[in-house]
Parts: C-alpha cells; structure tokens; sequence
C-alpha cells in the first residue's frame, strides 16, 4: 500500500482490499461474539456485511459491496497503521516548544 500524504490511502490491489474487508468482519464478529452491539455498528455495518456475496471460488464479490462498508474497510486498517495516542500527544508537545 502506497503511503499517501492526504491522509487513508486506498489498497492499491485486490489481496489488500480483501485484507481491509477481512479485518471489518473480524471485528463484526468480535463484537457479536461480545454483545458490544453498538447502534452505529447495528444499523450501518451489520446489514452492509449481511448483504455481502461471495463468489463460487470463496472471494468476495466486490460488486456487492457497498461504497460505505468499502470506506469503513480501508478506515479501519488506516487507523490500525496510525501510532498510538501516547506518541502521537508526546509529538505534539513537543512541536509547541
């Protein structure tokens, strides 16, 4: 994946797009495993996942997935490749001096 400077950058082939999918789901069933069933999770990811198709060789069809549960894929790994809140507070202190 290409570092962008403009912020969350896009996968740039299909294995990373799948990944960016694989880790929505996991985290959807993490948190039906753990009923932290949260309204926002409930009415915008749940039924965009449940509407996902896959194809005969076990892919996901990407016609059917939606341009919300696409964004909120490569959100979520974006946000798993940021530093933790610790360095990022610890920078900025240290740019005000």
């Amino acid at each position: 994946m290409k570092k962008s400077k403009y912020g969350m950058p896009p996968p740039s082939n299909r294995t990373e797009f799948e990944h960016n999918l694989a880790l929505t789901i996991e985290s959807a069933l993490l948190k039906i495993k753990n009923e932290q069933l949260d309204p926002g999770f409930v009415h915008m990811t749940l039924p965009l996942l449940q509407e996902l198709k896959l194809l005969p060789n076990g892919r996901i069809d990407f016609n059917s997935v939606d341009e919300n549960l696409r964004l909120q894929a490569n959100m979520q790994h974006w946000m798993e490749l940021m530093p933790p809140n610790e360095l990022i507070q610890k920078d900025n202190i240290e740019n005000k001096r």
